[in-house]
């Protein structure tokens, strides 16, 4: 499908025009291989120095700011392996330039849904709904993902409560909610900041998709919050059921040494080796021995047992 060329910039290079962003407005994306292209670009354009070099440099989380004749916004995007994604918009009244260092499938998909509607390829504002929905749609796909982790978690805690690696993978996935928090809660700052401000590049046409993808990407920060609240109930579920793991082993070995203390005291009378035991000469005496120790330790084994401290968990104490 042809793209209409309404804005004509004097710049050479590999960028790529993808799509008109008004009657004498174009969308402009470059990538780190078009650099050069982006740098003559810009020294054609009347665009703020600050703007410029923080077009080129990119910031360490979302920003968003007001120049004069244009606006600058660092945006982050979510891929699935939970790495971040920087890509810088600068905005005018006759040109959207974005800037990412690496390739990404979002600007496809931006510009495939320009190129489905034109209609909607009629101001910048546009091209900045389809990035911040884009954005917002990755972040939601990223949560619900890490959602059906956190439940594979719960479920691999009750089968193997004492495998190290899940407190392993708890504490990398809590690292990564960290960082995708700080990002998470500057990007709906951001957001919210376009949605308030008075922008002469977006017109009332837009605002009501914006305010639509703030209300969206509001649900993120709060996801992220109750991640890192249920990745620590798994990890204190852990060690409680390795407690109460040990708490049984412990048990049993108590129960077991009980049983054979009188035993023991058995063994230990019969075999002091007095004189006069009338035992010792005794025929039958051995065999009663170990009779009488056999008896008491069956005769505990189910005095225990029916207490419910052997063999039935689920029986209360009494």
């Amino acid at each position: 499908m042809a793209i209409e060329q309404n804005f004509r910039l004097t710049v050479d290079g590999a960028y790529k025009r993808h799509a008109p962003a008004g009657g004498q407005s174009c969308w402009l994306h470059f990538t780190a291989a078009a650099k050069p292209d982006l740098e003559r670009l810009l020294s054609s354009l009347s665009i703020h120095p600050l703007a410029q070099q923080r077009l080129m440099n990119g910031t360490d989380i979302p920003t968003f700011d007001e120049y004069e004749g244009c606006f600058f916004l660092s945006l982050f995007i979510v891929r699935p392996s939970v790495r971040t994604v920087n890509v810088r918009l600068l905005a005018g009244s006759q040109y959207m330039i974005s800037y990412m260092d690496e390739d990404d499938p979002l600007v496809d998909h931006v510009k495939e849904r320009l190129l489905n509607h034109r209609d909607q390829a009629l101001y910048p504002g546009y091209v900045l709904y389809h990035f911040l929905d884009l954005a917002a749609i990755r972040f939601l796909q990223v949560i619900d993902q890490i959602a059906d982790r956190i439940q594979t978690l719960e479920r691999q805690v009750f089968a193997t409560p004492f495998a190290n690696e899940i407190g392993r993978e708890i504490y990398r996935m809590k690292t990564h909610l960290h960082e995708l928090r700080q990002i998470a809660e500057a990007q709906e700052e951001t957001i919210k900041m376009i949605r308030h401000a008075d922008l002469p590049y977006i017109n009332q046409e837009t605002n009501p998709y914006i305010e639509e993808v703030a209300s969206r990407f509001s649900r993120v920060p709060a996801a992220l919050d109750t991640f890192k609240e249920s990745l620590s109930a798994i990890f204190d579920l852990q060690l409680s059921l390795k407690s109460d793991h040990m708490n049984v082993i412990m048990k049993t070995l108590t129960l077991v040494s009980v049983i054979f203390l009188p035993m023991t005291f058995i063994a230990g009378v019969y075999g002091m080796n007095f004189a006069f035991m009338p035992e010792l000469k005794w025929r039958y005496g051995y065999p009663f021995a170990l009779l009488l120790m056999a008896t008491v330790a069956m005769l505990i084994a189910l005095y225990f047992k029916r207490k419910g401290w052997w063999g039935e968990t689920g029986t209360k104490e009494k």
